[in-house]
């Protein structure tokens, strides 16, 4: 609880946690097109997610076929900015469950 009060999540950044956690690694579009939350408020929400140390930047070289499963190709696109939680992220999704 200590950690919402802190970083005051909204109802948006909890849907786009929630999405994060479910596809493990993704990028800004696949978010807006699965939650139909619009794209440019899924970029600013994720910057400023990653701001507060919820979700972290992805290198798009390191991430293979098997942990981004919504590509077709072996490797992901590297000029798309892929995301995932970090361990305050899954932590703050956690608390907001039992809430």
């Amino acid at each position: 609880m200590e950690l919402q009060k802190h970083y005051c999540v909204l109802e948006e950044e909890t849907v786009v946690l929630r999405h994060l956690k479910l596809a493990r690694i993704d990028y800004g579009k696949s978010i807006a097109l699965s939650t139909g939350i619009d794209l440019q408020q899924i970029l600013v929400l994720l910057e400023k997610l990653e701001e507060q140390g919820l979700i972290e930047r992805v290198q798009g070289d390191s991430i293979k076929r098997e942990n981004a499963k919504f590509k077709l190709s072996r490797e992901v696109h590297k000029h798309h900015l892929y995301y995932r939680l970090t361990r305050k992220g899954k932590f703050l999704l956690r608390e907001s469950k039992a809430h």
